[in-house]
């Protein structure tokens, strides 16, 4: 069970890293605007630390 929410975890740990890190440096501000966008919609709890 400790293996399974390991990799869970993981996956989700990385996949925040890569979106991140696609943000950051391969997004221009027209798809950063539309990816912060959409993270405050779906989740609107993390428009605080998303939205500058």
């Amino acid at each position: 069970m400790k293996f399974l929410l390991t990799v869970i975890f993981g996956a989700i740990l990385g996949s925040a890293a890569t979106f991140y890190y696609i943000y950051v440096n391969h997004a221009d501000p027209t798809e950063q605007e539309l990816m912060r966008t959409t993270l405050t919609d779906y989740l609107p709890f993390l428009a605080e630390y998303v939205n500058p």
